[in-house]
């Protein structure tokens, strides 16, 4: 018989993520009863930090960087909870070995480095995901209980654990990776097909990759006049990328990879695979590499992190369908993790974005991310009008930069798909992200408002408030375009360089539909922050 749980909680999150304990750090902020499941016995899914024993440095096996000049959410969370970062290191040439046989080419990679600006939590990504938990009352987190189902009740969502034990909420967050959700959780009733194919469509990022890091008492490499970056691209290549892991000056030495093998191929090599890591590591750096200490991990082997569909499929950046950033049940279950966001999918920034999109629906808007009172606009409606056009006029001139900054991002990272599309999407979506994050600390001035009612299903204030964007689309366009037919980088590859009228509407037809669901969120908005709350 199965045992039920008497405490009913407001909302159910599954999953102790990034997304997960950012979402339940607000809501508890806000008085809601708070219920945090993780299935593993550790917080932070796909965020992994371990300590070299040998050194006592920490290093990151899963997520490490975030890009404080597009990803505004995780560095202003750093700086609210008081978590310093660090630059990564790339000054010096990075190694390019194309031939097992030959010694690897030095290149100049520029002033602006591989990693465009790239920065790490000091001390460690899971510096971040225990802040977050340390914000979260006695009994909120629990470690190790999986949620197998989830069931709709009417007045509440059952959710069932291995074991057979029964829990109760009035909402639901499966704050997990899409390919998860589908694989792992049983619906009663059954999703709708469309958003079932959905889920299994969408890629977890990193979920197939499988990183090590090599820890040494001095960056050898440096002194050498290397970045520690190096680009391996030959059939029998082991690490495909290296890069410099290093703490700090203070902090110990050492140099990360992503395994060139996949899945299969690792589970083949695994006894032989420290042996190939050091040789690789001998081959571009000398000797002096092939005695650090070793730190593995193969996230493919991860139950909670890799589905079957990441594991045998090919590697690919998310895509996240809009389909999963919408209510299920009446409004009472959602799709949570970095796979679903707008902006900054797969990454911690986008764990965060997601996070803040959830809590806005459940529970009006988040207070974190309000400006300070200083740079807050006077009292009146008419006020926050105008300090939000000022915001929107910012963002449009920053834009073609931003363009330049995700374009510069997927060149470093040999991404060279769709790279013209993607970078002008990601963006409109920073855009309209830190269009909303301004919006939020405008919402009590514009709640207030006289006339701020709903018509016909749009607040009185929308179409005042879309205003300035009028024209914004093609403007953004214009601008890239130029860039790309200036740009030597993007001379090689000639679909970038001279975009083609099938790519043109492409990348038209994806700005359109960011604009209109970024339209319908801040309408959402608007209506939420003007409606009665909901009594916790």
């Amino acid at each position: 018989m199965a045992l039920v749980e008497a405490l009913m909680a407001d909302v159910a999150i599954v999953g102790a993520g990034l997304c997960g304990l950012a979402l339940a750090r607000t809501l508890h902020a806000r008085g809601m009863r708070i219920a945090l499941f993780e299935a593993r016995e550790r917080i932070g899914g796909r965020v992994l930090t371990r300590r070299c024993e040998a050194t006592g440095q920490p290093l990151d096996l899963g997520p490490a960087w975030f890009w404080p000049d597009t990803e505004p959410r995780i560095a202003a969370l750093l700086d609210e909870l008081g978590l310093p970062s660090v630059a990564q290191h790339d000054p010096g040439d990075s190694l390019w070995l194309t031939d097992p046989n030959r010694e690897p080419e030095r290149r100049d990679d520029g002033p602006g480095g591989v990693h465009a600006g790239a920065g790490r939590i000091a001390g460690g990504a899971a510096r971040l995901a225990d802040a977050l938990a340390a914000t979260l009352p006695p009994g909120c987190l629990r470690l190790g209980q999986a949620v197998r189902a989830v069931r709709d009740r009417g007045a509440f969502i059952e959710l069932l654990q291995d074991g057979g034990r029964l829990l109760r909420a009035r909402r639901v967050v499966l704050a997990l990776p899409p390919r998860l959700v589908q694989a792992r959780i049983r619906f009663d009733p059954a999703l709708p097909a469309g958003v079932s194919d959905a889920l299994e469509a969408t890629p977890t990022w990193m979920a197939a990759q499988a990183k090590a890091v090599t820890t040494f008492t001095h960056s050898f490499w440096r002194d050498a006049g290397h970045s520690g970056n190096a680009f391996v691209q030959h059939l029998q290549a082991v690490l495909g990328q290296v890069y410099d892991a290093s703490e700090g000056a203070d902090g110990g030495a050492a140099l990360g990879g992503f395994l060139a093998l996949d899945a299969a191929q690792r589970r083949n090599f695994q006894r032989g695979l420290p042996m190939l890591i050091d040789s690789q590591l001998a081959q571009l750096y000398g000797p002096q590499a092939q005695h650090g200490h070793q730190h593995f991990m193969d996230w493919a082997e991860e139950v909670w992190t890799c589905a079957e569909a990441d594991r045998d499929g090919p590697p690919a950046p998310p895509q996240p369908d809009p389909l999963l950033r919408q209510p299920q049940w009446a409004g009472r279950l959602f799709f949570g993790g970095s796979e679903t966001a707008a902006h900054g999918a797969g990454h911690m920034e986008g764990a965060l974005e997601t996070a803040d999109r959830i809590a806005h629906t459940i529970g009006g808007p988040a207070a974190r991310h309000a400006p300070p009172a200083s740079a807050m606009a006077p009292g009146s409606a008419d006020d926050a009008l105008a300090a939000f056009g000022a915001t929107v006029r910012t963002l449009r001139a920053l834009a073609p930069e931003r363009y330049r900054q995700h374009l510069t991002r997927r060149l470093s990272g040999q991404q060279s798909e769709q790279l013209t599309q993607r970078a002008l999407l990601a963006s409109a979506d920073q855009t309209y992200s830190e269009a909303l994050a301004r919006l939020d600390g405008l919402l009590p001035m514009l709640a207030a408002g006289a006339g701020a009612l709903e018509r016909g299903g749009r607040h009185a204030f929308t179409e005042r408030l879309l205003a300035p964007f009028a024209g914004w689309n093609k403007e953004l366009m214009e601008a890239a375009l130029h860039f790309n037919g200036t740009s030597c980088a993007l001379s090689n590859f000639p679909h970038e360089h001279r975009p083609d009228a099938a790519m043109l509407r492409a990348v038209t037809l994806d700005l359109a539909a960011a604009w209109r669901e970024f339209a319908l969120e801040l309408n959402a908005r608007l209506l939420a922050a003007a409606a009665p709350q909901e009594p916790a």
